[in-house]
């Protein structure tokens, strides 16, 4: 919407605040101004121009006289508007209108109302100059002084016009009906259309002579040879005239106008302002009244408004007659009686409807940055997290960080699969869990295991050529006990198969095996502060030589394993897969209090490395133990970082090299009190492992 400033001023005076003071107020009160700018006249002169962004719900300042009456209420000035009616009625001529005009809404749904007037012997010609200037300095070019008054009028008021040569009207009559079917419309702007019955047009005895609310027809325009006039004023369905314009690609001031609805008590008015100037500037007799056809008034609008709820909502401690007069400013009225108060909203502001409308109307007077800025007080309780969410994730970091990507799949599997996997967890007192109503048979039975998931995982991705396949599952497992009770257990799967990748640190086409699986479960052993103890033990989709059950604290907790050779071939694996399987609820009940914190030592570490030869039957651990345990108090870390068998080492003999790492709490250890703890453990070795040291 453009506003010519110097137009503005005839109905609020806001001298003297510059124009870039008025634009900074209209944009903090939510008319934003977009341009300021100097826009030249015919003549020559300069002219200030404000280029306002109004937002769809504020529809009534499409208008000067929408934008004057909120600067007026900004600065608390006098709004000074026309008011036609009075003077119109000392202007009537001496006949009536209804010899001349008659009007049948067929549509009062979508047109509810419509009032018509005649003005006759008008002088269509050239519009004086401070009309030209208005039209001229908002981008409007001027055609003729009745066309030019119907544009002035609608910038004015907000309400469209359209001016109709009478003798150019079938019968007289003007009809507000649907389209017919292919019924033909050229519109004034040259645009040659086919109507459908979802278009409202405005005809008479014959044919359409304007798309409501749209755009006038070439068929009835004012031309320099029209003589009389219908002046039309109108209201019409919004959604209508937005559906209209759209589907004939047809926009217009008009449509902008009612797309976003107008004040249907304005209608007469308007009609009246733009008849007079008519009739000022183009000569000509006003017939004596209008055709009006209201069927269906509009009753007043009331909200409801307290004064607490306002102050409760800003924030702020406005007075009641702060607010009354804030109300009265926005040219709302007060019903009798104190408050909450009853507000009567005028028409043309559609977009008040609640109490919550009027209290951002209030903060838009009052200034957004006047309302006292507060901090919020709450109490933020932390979110708490359990021991099983906060294993979760650190299982699921430890795992990608050593390669292997996290898998999720159905709970349900195949009864067969569940009968094969059954006793991953327990006994075989277990049985499995048949669903009464399964989405088919191959996810007929809860799972009992992870692993028939893991598998069908890595038998797709081995079948696209991915290798290898590294996944893990962190999800509940189903049982059904010896007593019929069901039980849910979490659990987490890992599963490796397939080939190194390349890579300088490993051996070229050396499969993944059971003891890279076993480094995963070492890895989240020393991460998740667990022991686990492995026995020998075998279940039947296992290698009998190559599996192990996991014990936690003398509980059985999964197992660790390679496939067996026979399910490697039911599933088509063709390469060694090693499993592993926890049992999560027991991990989680055998997991370290939390670390306190310890501060970083003040001394120096002291490193020695050691190679010892011993019994292949000595597990590593067993020497990792004893040299802990002889150490005493000055030892902090015994790493194994080299495992050798063959060559010169002899037969059922390995070689074990550890990195001893010695430190003290309260000084730097010398080489006299190391080396007593080294030969201490050289001694412990040999006594107890027969252990010697390699040379």
């Amino acid at each position: 919407m453009r506003i010519q400033l110097d137009w503005l001023k005839e109905y609020v005076d806001f001298d003297p605040m510059p124009a870039e003071a008025l634009g900074d107020m209209l944009s903090l009160g939510g008319l934003e101004v977009e341009n300021l700018e100097e826009v030249a006249l015919p003549d020559g002169t300069k002219t200030p121009v404000m280029e306002l962004n109004v937002t769809p719900n504020r529809g009534y300042c499409l208008s000067y006289l929408g934008v004057a009456r909120e600067v007026a209420a900004f600065l608390d000035k006098e709004f000074r508007p026309p008011s036609p009616e009075a003077e119109l009625e000392k202007n009537w001529g001496p006949g009536a209108v209804e010899e001349k005009l008659a009007v049948d809404n067929q549509e009062p749904v979508l047109c509810p109302r419509y009032a018509g007037m005649v003005i006759e012997n008008v002088t269509p010609g050239p519009s004086p100059k401070w009309l030209t200037d208005r039209l001229v300095a908002v981008g409007l070019r001027p055609i003729n002084n009745i066309v030019d008054i119907t544009n002035f009028v609608l910038l004015e008021t907000g309400q469209p016009l359209h001016a109709f040569d009478r003798d150019r009207l079938a019968e007289g009559r003007i009809v507000v009906r649907r389209a017919r079917p292919g019924e033909a419309f050229s519109a004034i702007d040259g645009s040659e259309l086919k109507l459908e019955s979802d278009a409202l047009v405005i005809a008479d005895a014959e044919k359409p002579v304007a798309l409501a609310g749209i755009m006038g027809g070439a068929n009835s325009q004012v031309t320099g040879a029209t003589r009389h006039v219908v002046l039309e004023s109108a209201c019409f369905d919004l959604v209508t005239v937005r559906k209209g314009s759209k589907k004939y690609n047809i926009r217009s001031d008009s449509s902008y106008r009612f797309e976003r609805g107008i004040d249907i008590d304005g209608v007469t008015r308007a009609q009246a302002r733009a008849a007079l100037l008519i009739r000022e500037l183009a000569g000509g007799e006003i017939r004596q009244g209008r055709v009006d056809i209201y069927p269906a008034p509009q009753a007043p609008r009331v909200v409801t408004l307290r004064v607490a709820r306002t102050n409760q909502v800003l924030g702020s401690r406005l007075s009641a007659w702060q607010i009354a007069g804030y109300l009265r400013r926005l040219g709302l009225s007060l019903g009798p009686g104190d408050e909450p108060y009853k507000v009567g909203i005028p028409g043309f502001r559609p977009d008040l409807t609640r109490e919550i409308d009027l209290i951002e109307e209030i903060a838009r007077l009052h200034g957004f940055d006047r309302v006292e800025v507060r901090s919020p007080h709450a109490e933020i309780l932390p979110v708490p997290v359990t021991p099983h969410q906060v294993t979760a994730r650190k299982t699921r970091d430890l795992l990608a960080h050593g390669g292997y990507a996290e898998a999720i799949n159905y709970s349900f599997i195949d009864s067969g699969l569940a009968e094969a996997f059954k006793i991953a967890f327990a006994g075989p007192d277990i049985e499995t869990i048949s669903l009464s109503n399964p989405l088919s048979n191959e996810w007929g039975t809860m799972r009992p295991s992870l692993m028939p998931g893991l598998l069908k995982t890595a038998q797709r991705n081995l079948s696209k050529g991915q290798k290898p396949v590294k996944v893990f599952e962190l999800g509940t497992v189903f049982l059904r006990g010896a007593d019929r009770s069901v039980e849910e257990k979490s659990a987490l799967g890992v599963l490796v198969v397939g080939k190194y990748e390349n890579s300088v640190w490993k051996a070229t086409g050396k499969n993944y095996d059971f003891y890279d699986l076993k480094g995963a479960l070492e890895t989240l052993s020393r991460g998740l502060g667990v022991e686990f103890e492995a026995r020998p033990a075998t279940r039947p989709f296992l290698h009998p030589d190559r599996a192990m059950s996991l014990f936690i604290d003398g509980w059985d907790a999964g197992y660790l394993g390679e496939l067996s050779p026979g399910a490697a071939r039911q599933w088509d694996l063709g390469e060694p897969c090693c499993l592993l399987e926890i049992d999560f609820d027991r991990l989680i009940l055998a997991l370290p209090p939390p670390g306190r914190f310890q501060p970083i030592p003040k001394f120096p570490e002291t490193y020695r490395d050691i190679s010892v030869l011993v019994d292949k039957a000595v597990p590593a651990g067993r020497v990792t133990d004893l040299i802990l345990k002889t150490g005493g108090p000055f030892i902090r870390r015994v790493d194994l970082y080299d495992h050798f068998e063959g060559g010169k080492i002899g037969p059922g003999k390995k070689s074990l090299t550890f990195s001893l790492v010695f430190q003290s709490p309260e000084k730097t250890l010398s080489d006299d009190e190391v080396n007593p703890v080294f030969g201490a453990i050289v001694g412990a070795l040999a006594d107890e492992l027969g252990a010697g040291l390699r040379e």
